[in-house]
């Protein structure tokens, strides 16, 4: 083609990154080169952050995009950067890893809902991957926001669902340090995310339908955060999906944690909102929960390792089958405590529709202290079950829950004791063990008040003695 000038070149209809563009340098003689867009683009914002079709990806949902998110997330300085993800469908088929630097992965929002539409959505069909982690000391302080996850599960949603078993999504591996997560939508997830030796992870506006394990955090050594969860079917309300997660599911699992903080949480539809467990590091000995709502849950609180100690500042658990016309969930107990010298105090608490006991408490030295219980409807077998069951400790000490008012039990179907016989545990501020045969209410003092020795009976000890 002859030279011509500017105005006089036929317009394009659409840009490539590939296309060529011509460039006049000044420094030293005048010169006139030629750069793709892409190499524009890239001198223009060096020190920007990148975009992740500058390397290679469609965003269509069916092409593999994973390798071009972990060239862009490569391609940035030593000094970390910002991955801008556009408002497509990524495909992850391949894993991705942040290590060496810092990186902010940067969506444009979504859509709340089940499937991929409007807004940054990464999906993944590849159960054998663990999707994104983040590794070792130098990346934390990475963040991931404003984006929607989803994986496929292609079962029949009928008796025999299960979800498919993938890896987890996220994890945070060895970081030392924390990784936030802001803004994200998780629909239709086998496990979101795994939180292991990296304290100060916090976790913000977090939504979604995860079914066997929602945030998992294990030898954490230094304060973790969870803030504004909000587990609900966005991806399925069938039936046979959230009664497998009520049976299988755990909105929240808790290990070797050295202190973590929630707020505002709500979960519907699992086996257990709250669950402190162990491994080989220990155990979780302090936590805070406050504002927790717990609906179609077995457990709202579920205590199996011993020596966890924590505050609850106020919790709600509902515990009826899902969809079942007010069926109690099998097995549903609000506030389970299954280990032994666990130690944990509840400002309110309020339990609805157990199957038997609104808490139960198992094993030996525990210690449950509630400053209000309101207890909805238990003993739906009518089979006598108390609202508190405690255990009788034949070594240790014995059980004990501390109420600082009157309980209030009430909507009860069946009629039940507040709690059960056969116990050295106590209920209130009653007797020592052993001095009765029944546990009662005291006043003032452990060992003075009142206890029911019998059906139909009522006596009174002071200091012990009857």
């Amino acid at each position: 083609m002859p030279d011509l000038k500017i105005s006089e070149l036929p317009a394009a209809n659409s840009l490539s990154d590939t296309d060529i563009a011509p460039l006049v340098q000044t420094q030293g003689s005048l010169a006139t080169r030629r750069a793709t867009l892409s190499q524009l683009r890239g001198a223009v914002l060096r020190e920007r952050g990148v975009h992740i079709r500058d390397f290679g990806a469609v965003g269509d949902g069916v092409a593999d995009d994973g390798p071009a998110l972990q060239a862009a997330i490569n391609a940035l300085s030593p000094n970390g950067g910002v991955v801008h993800l556009g408002a497509r469908t990524y495909r992850i088929g391949t894993a991705v890893t942040v290590s060496g630097h810092a990186v902010r992965i940067e969506g444009q929002g979504f859509t709340e809902g089940g499937n991929p539409g409007n807004g940054t959505w990464l999906t993944c069909a590849n159960p054998a991957i663990f999707p994104l982690t983040f590794s070792g000391a130098t990346a934390r302080g990475s963040v991931v926001r404003n984006l929607a996850v989803r994986e496929a599960h292609g079962a029949s949603q009928d008796t025999s669902w299960q979800p498919t078993a993938y890896q987890w999504f996220f994890r945070v591996l060895d970081c030392l340090g924390g990784v936030d997560f802001e803004d994200l939508l998780l629909s239709g997830v086998n496990r979101g995310f795994l939180v292991r030796n990296s304290g100060r992870a916090a976790f913000r506006r977090i939504r979604g339908q995860i079914f066997s394990t929602g945030i998992e955090m294990d030898k954490v050594y230094d304060v973790a955060r969870i803030t504004g969860v909000h587990f609900w079917p966005f991806w399925s309300a069938n039936d046979n999906v959230v009664r497998w997660q009520q049976f299988n599911g755990d909105a929240m699992v808790f290990r070797r944690v050295d202190g973590v903080f929630v707020d505002q949480s709500f979960v519907l539809g699992y086996r257990s909102m709250f669950r402190f467990s162990s491994s080989a590091a220990g155990f979780t000995q302090k936590f805070s929960i406050c504002q927790a709502y717990a609906d179609f849950v077995r457990h709202g609180l579920w205590v199996e390792a011993s020596g966890t100690d924590g505050q609850v500042d106020s919790l709600s658990v509902q515990c009826e089958r899902f969809n079942a016309n007010g069926a109690t969930l099998p097995g549903s107990v609000g506030i389970l405590l299954g280990a032994h010298s666990s130690r944990v105090q509840i400002g309110q608490l309020r339990v609805d529709d157990c199957e038997d006991n609104a808490i139960r408490v198992d094993g030996h030295s525990n210690r449950l202290d509630i400053g209000s219980l309101r207890v909805v409807h238990f003993n739906q077998r009518n089979s006598g079950a108390a609202a508190c069951h405690l255990a009788h400790a034949a070594t240790g000490v014995p059980n004990r829950v501390i109420l600082a008012t009157a309980p209030l039990l009430e909507g009860t179907t069946n009629a039940g004791p507040l709690v059960n016989g056969g116990t050295n545990g106590t209920v209130g501020g009653q007797m020592a063990a052993g001095a009765a045969a029944a546990p009662g209410i005291a006043a003032g003092t452990p060992d003075t008040g009142l206890f029911q020795p019998g059906t139909g009976g009522l006596a009174a000890s002071a200091a012990g003695q009857r």
